[in-house]
Formats: C-alpha cells, structure tokens, sequence
C-alpha cells in the first residue's frame, strides 16, 4: 500500500469541512427567516388592527349620518373587549360632511389614525 492509497482513503478532514459549510449554511438561512416570519407576524397583526378600527369606525358612524339632528360629541373613549385595545373617536362637522376620526396604539406601540367622511341624510 503506497501513501497515495493512504490519502485517497482518510477522508476525514473533508467530512469535517462538509458539516461545517452545511452548518454554517443552515445557520445562516434560520438566522434570516427567523426575523422575517416574526415581522410577518408583526405586520400581519397590524393590519388586522387597522381592518377592526375602520369597522368600527363605520359602525360608530352610521347613527350620526342617519340621525340628522343628533348632535355629535367630541370624543369618545371606548375600550375594546375583544383584544383589550383602547381606541378615541372623534366626529366634527365639515361643510355637509360628517368627519369622524379613531386614534389608538397599535402593537407596535405606534399611534395610528383613521379618518372617514360620510354625507349625512337629508331630512
């Protein structure tokens, strides 16, 4: 047996240097989506937060536009049950529109705002 076949056969050092490149790799890619799929979750939250306020929003809304003479008060404060949210309304007068305006804290502790105008009803 010459040292060419000795070589050839220890193949030890180049296993090693397979598993450190697959580890290495595999780090690298859990390092990245890991981050990322917490984000999604983040954003994904986010949105369904803004979609629940503009509905309710909406909701809270509709008896001012439907109602012509009731007078609109200057902010609200209600508390959400559902996911402990805690949001603002506020409605004013604009021309023949009815503005009305809910604050909260999103999850990511950010004040957001959204504002919808409606044509109240003619008497």
């Amino acid at each position: 047996m010459g040292r060419e076949d000795f070589i050839l056969r220890d193949n030890k050092g180049f296993t090693l240097i397979e598993v450190l490149i697959t580890v290495s790799i595999l780090l690298g890619v859990v390092i990245t989506v890991i981050p990322l799929l917490q984000l999604l979750i983040l954003e994904g939250d986010t949105l369904t937060d803004r979609r629940y306020m503009n509905q309710e929003l909406f909701d809270e809304l509709q008896p001012f536009l439907w109602s012509p003479g009731r007078p609109l008060p200057q902010s609200q404060h209600t508390t959400f049950q559902a996911n402990g949210m805690k949001a603002v309304y506020h409605f004013t007068q604009e021309r023949e529109l009815i503005k009305g305006c809910v604050e909260w804290t999103n999850v990511k502790e950010k004040r957001e705002t959204i504002c919808l105008y409606g044509v109240p009803r003619k008497k």
